[in-house]
């Protein structure tokens, strides 16, 4: 009888820390993962109210996947080479956002889950960070102001 509470309770604990834990991703999500990025390395999960988020190196370059809580995939992102931008794209960058005072941060090919591309450029001024979006035509367009 012991035995059974003892056991009853320990299977309570894990239940109850389980539940509590929202850093576990579901079955659905690492499912979908394995199928999407078949081979994948050096996967780290991170859980937001919105997505789980996986970072990981696929085909020797470092991707970031992002799935909603049912295993869909959302989109994917990887660096991208600012000077394979669209040539449209860099001539307009770098007569709206010239060095100094924007400095070049971070440059991202962003793929939704429809296959649709676009790019997304960080650049920091004084306390702001300033994000473009760029199409794949080469049209810049602001994306987000963040004061530091």
């Amino acid at each position: 009888m012991k035995k059974l509470f003892i056991t009853a309770l320990i299977a309570v604990a894990i239940g109850t820390s389980a539940f509590a834990n929202p850093t576990t991703v579901s079955t659905k999500v690492l499912s979908s993962f394995t199928t999407d990025f078949k081979g994948a390395e050096n996967v780290n999960w991170k859980i937001s109210s919105d997505f789980v988020k996986a970072s990981f190196v696929f085909d020797e370059k470092e991707y970031t996947a992002f799935y909603n809580f049912d295993g869909d995939l959302l989109g994917y992102s990887r660096s991208f080479a600012f000077n394979k931008l669209p040539k449209r794209a860099i001539e307009t960058i770098a007569a709206k956002y010239p060095y100094p005072p924007y400095k070049l941060t971070e440059c991202i090919e962003y793929t939704n889950a429809d296959g649709e591309k676009n790019y997304f450029i960080s650049f920091e001024k004084s306390l702001q960070i300033l994000v473009v979006q760029v199409s794949l035509n080469g049209e810049v367009s602001e994306f987000q102001k963040i004061q530091k």
